[in-house]
C-alpha cells in the first residue's frame, strides 16, 4: 500500500475585497490545469485564480446565487457544478455561456427518500459542503458537512441518487485531538490515478484518503507544515483541488483567504 506524504511548497494571499473574494470555499482545477476555480459563500460570483493565487478578473463572472460552498467541473471541463448549502441544491453552469443550464435541490432527485432522515430540521445547518466528479463513471459526488457526514453519488443529469455512505469513526474518520462526532467534512476531490477520494476536514485540520469501494479511510494526515522553523496548521480548510500530473495539492482557507500548495506523493 502506498504511503503518501505532504510537503509544503508555498502559500498565497487570494483575498480580493473589491471583488468579494473574502472567504473562499470550494476549489477545482481548471480543465487545462493551469488555473483554479473557487467560490466565496457570501458572494454571487465564480472566481478564477492562477495557480499562484492571482485573481483573473476577465475570466471570473457572476451568477444569481450566493451561499455557494463547493465547486467542480464535469463534461470534460465544459460545465461547472456548484453547491448551494442553504438549499442543498446543485447548480450547473455552462462555461461557454456563463449561464445556469440546470439546477436541482437534493430533495427533488429520485432516491432522496432513502437519505431524507439525515437532513432533519435539527441538522439543517450541516448541509451539502463539497462536490467532485468521477469521470470514470460520469457521476457527481456531494459531501454533507456533518451530523452525520455523508457522501452521496448522483447521476450527472441530476436525476438519480445512486448510492450513499456515512462518514464516521467506523470507516476510519477520526482524529487524535477531537472526537469523531466533531469532525466535519469541508470538501472532496476525486483522484483518478488511484480511483479514490481526498477529503478535508476544517475542524480536524486533516486530510483523509478514502476508498469508496471498501468504504474505508486508507490514510489520513494532518494539514500541517513548517515555515521558518515554526510548526503551523492550515486553519479552516474549505476547498481542495488536485493536479495528478505533477502531484500538486491545492487547499484554500476561508479564514485567511489563502491558497496553500503542497506536493503529495
Amino acid at each position: 500500500m502506498h504511503n503518501y506524504h505532504l510537503t509544503y511548497l508555498n502559500s498565497f494571499n487570494i483575498k480580493k475585497s473589491s471583488e468579494g473574494l473574502l472567504e473562499p470555499s470550494g476549489l477545482v482545477l481548471s480543465n487545462k490545469g493551469n488555473a483554479l476555480w473557487t467560490v466565496s459563500d457570501d458572494t454571487n460570483k465564480i472566481f478564477k485564480i492562477s495557480l499562484t493565487g492571482q485573481f483573473k478578473k476577465k475570466k471570473s463572472f457572476t451568477i444569481p446565487d450566493t451561499e455557494l460552498e463547493g465547486i467542480t467541473l464535469i463534461d470534460n471541463g465544459q460545465t461547472l457544478v456548484v453547491v448551494k448549502e442553504s438549499q442543498n441544491e446543485l447548480i450547473m453552469i455552462s462555461l461557454k455561456t456563463q449561464k445556469i443550464i440546470n439546477r436541482k435541490k437534493l430533495d427533488q432527485i429520485s432516491g432522496y427518500k432513502k437519505i431524507a432522515h439525515y437532513f432533519s430540521a435539527e441538522t439543517n445547518n450541516k448541509g451539502l459542503e463539497g462536490i467532485t466528479w468521477n469521470p470514470a463513471n460520469g457521476n457527481i459526488f456531494v459531501l454533507k458537512e456533518g451530523e452525520p457526514g455523508l457522501l452521496i453519488e448522483i447521476s450527472s443529469d441530476l436525476k438519480h441518487i445512486i448510492k450513499h455512505q456515512l462518514l464516521n469513526e467506523k470507516n476510519g474518520f477520526c482524529d487524535d485531538k477531537i472526537s469523531a462526532e466533531e469532525i466535519d467534512y469541508s470538501d472532496i476531490v476525486y483522484d483518478d490515478s488511484i480511483d479514490q477520494f481526498w477529503i478535508i476536514s476544517d475542524r480536524a485540520k486533516r486530510l483523509f484518503l478514502y476508498d469508496w469501494a471498501s468504504n474505508q479511510v486508507i490514510q489520513s494526515m494532518k494539514l500541517s507544515y513548517t515555515e521558518k522553523g515554526q510548526y503551523k496548521e492550515v486553519n479552516k480548510a474549505e476547498g481542495i483541488a488536485l493536479a495528478t500530473n505533477n502531484n500538486r495539492l491545492y487547499i484554500v482557507s476561508d479564514e485567511s483567504a489563502r491558497l496553500y500548495v503542497f506536493d503529495i506523493r
